[in-house]
């Protein structure tokens, strides 16, 4: 692995773990997707990588969402 991608990843990983610790910011997903995008863009991370990368960020986003109107469904019961 090269230093390129090794950073790439690092940098798209320590937002995962923010969006898993529970940080549902606009700000954060934009970031996320931003480090996704660039290091595609770069050549730091590879097609299947930037696939695996989006669908990871959208199973997250789906979850979050679900938590969501869970959240809200109780406070209608």
């Amino acid at each position: 692995m090269s230093r390129a991608h090794i950073i790439a990843v690092g940098m798209i990983n320590s937002r995962f773990v923010e969006l898993l610790a529970g940080n549902t910011s606009a700000q954060l997903h934009a970031e996320t997707s931003m480090a996704i995008e660039m290091a595609h863009s770069l050549g730091a991370i590879d097609t299947s990588e930037h696939r695996h990368f989006v669908a990871r960020q959208d199973r997250i986003l789906e979850r979050q969402h679900q938590d969501l109107m869970a959240k809200l469904e109780g406070f209608r019961a």
